[in-house]
């Protein structure tokens, strides 16, 4: 997994302490850019290390998780307003660029002279005063990019916000839509152009805007509920009573947010009332079903969200071991096990391939297998930049092997649940087809493909059953 190369600063100074949401925000771009890391592993570092007050942490998340999903549309506008080629601006500068641009142009409630003044003073928090000129200069340029009418649909100056909305612009940035539809989307949407052209035989023109808008957006957070220490009504009660707007799911464990908060400030939380999850991926556990004092196994559980969603549908009763590749990740199990009260968890670190994974045999297997994230990109912002074309290969033989591997450990009459978060049929039903192939007396019972904003994250479920003879 490699992030572009344009965004490496590979002589980066120290970055200083930031103490504003604006300051951590870039100081997170900064750090994931040199390390090659994902931003939210260095966002919460930043935020804790500078003491960013808990007031400010929702801007400064935004910023630069905003700054990561929209980077090709950023760049657009920024090659429109920059009078000098991009390779003779300094990569921190450039990203201190995006950061600007973006509240000018995608941020709602953020002032043009605060977004301008605040961003040149990011160079002098980095000890370059000599940027803040043409920083200034700039920004100044992108003002007039951008106006405050909207425009009704696709066009070369059309910039795309949220839901369903357009921005005017006052020049045209992006390529026309009618002739040129795939430069416009990967521009505009801010999505790698090989996914686009991809993207572009399955789906039409009008859906890739929607999948395009879905991905940009934050993604509203939804609650599983844990019935073993509550039901829903009881914690949604508990919620409205402390100010917070919640709402009831699709399923019957699910509560949705609407507004960000903490999550570890909200009620019921430090009793193990509820856990972070998407109801999509919830739907895995479900769709696998395990009964108490059965033995399970959950393939690539860390951090184990879907392991503790097995365990409250066992009733915390039988046998439940969690395997990963990573075991600084699998570590994370018993953690949420605990907090949950959930005791029937063992762990155990296998290869990445599954080739060391425990003998059972098991009444019933999921596997959540590493993939592409396509399906959740908006969660996960910086996937559409890491993932490539030639991963999808790898990513399916790894996942062909899991699932192969998880056949042999089956009971006769067990079931698998192969689950991804990925929409590509290479990663979803050519794995399966070709696991069925291979073992013949697995039988397909019920697949689920999960569209992405319909109404959750998208990815691919099925259902497979070993014939008991």
């Amino acid at each position: 997994e490699q992030r572009d190369n344009e965004d490496r600063e590979p002589t980066m100074p120290p970055i200083p302490v930031g103490k504003t949401s604006r300051q951590v925000a870039l100081a997170t771009l900064l750090a994931a850019a040199y390390s090659n890391d994902y931003v939210n592993e260095h966002l919460e570092t930043q935020i804790l290390r500078g003491e960013l007050p808990a007031i400010e942490r929702p801007l400064a998340t935004e910023l630069a998780f905003g700054v990561v999903r929209r980077k090709n549309t950023l760049d657009a506008l920024l090659a429109a307003a920059v009078n000098r080629p991009r390779e003779n601006v300094e990569p921190a500068l450039w990203m201190m660029l995006r950061l600007g641009a973006y509240q000018l142009a995608l941020c709602d409630g953020v002032a043009d002279y605060a977004a301008i003044s605040e961003t040149v003073e990011l160079g002098r928090w980095l000890g370059r005063d000599d940027w803040t000129g043409f920083a200034n200069g700039c920004l100044r340029s992108i003002t007039r990019l951008i106006t405050e009418q909207s425009i009704d649909g696709p066009s070369p100056f059309a910039l795309p916000l949220t839901a369903g909305r357009y921005r005017r612009l006052s020049q045209p940035i992006f390529s026309n839509p009618t002739d040129q539809s795939l430069s416009y989307l990967s521009k505009a949407f801010s999505l790698p152009h090989w996914l686009v052209e991809r993207w572009a035989e399955r789906f039409d023109f009008n859906e890739l805007c929607r999948l395009g808008f879905w991905f940009n957006a934050p993604s509203p957070l939804c609650l599983r509920v844990n019935r073993l220490r509550t039901d829903r009504d009881t914690l949604l009660a508990k919620f409205a009573e402390a100010g917070i707007t919640a709402r009831a799911g699709e399923l019957p464990t699910s509560i949705w947010l609407d507004s960000p908060t903490r999550v570890d400030q909200l009620p019921g939380f430090a009793e193990g009332e509820f856990v972070v999850q998407d109801e999509s991926a919830q739907r895995a556990a479900e769709l696998l079903a395990p009964q108490p004092g059965e033995t399970v196994l959950d393939l690539c559980a860390a951090p184990g969200t879907k392991t503790t969603h097995l365990a409250e549908l066992m009733r915390n009763e039988g046998r439940l071991i969690a395997t990963d590749s990573s075991e600084t990740r699998l570590k994370l199990v018993p953690q949420n096990a605990e907090r949950l009260g959930l005791t029937i968890i063992e762990t155990a670190v296998v290869t990445l391939e599954g080739t060391d994974i425990p003998p059972g045999p098991f009444d019933a297997i999921l596997i959540d297998a590493p993939c592409s994230n396509t399906g959740v990109l908006g969660k996960r912002p910086d996937a559409r930049w890491r993932i490539q074309p030639d991963d999808l290969e790898e990513l399916s033989r790894i996942q062909l092997l899991l699932l192969l591997a998880a056949a042999g450990r089956l009971k006769p009459g067990g079931r698998i649940v192969y689950s991804t978060c990925s929409i590509e049929p290479d990663e979803n039903n050519s794995v399966v087809e070709a696991a069925c192939h291979f073992r013949p007396k697995l039988k397909i019972v019920e697949q689920h493909e999960l569209t992405p904003g319909q109404t959750s994250d998208g990815g691919f479920q099925t259902l497979l059953r070993s014939e008991s003879s």
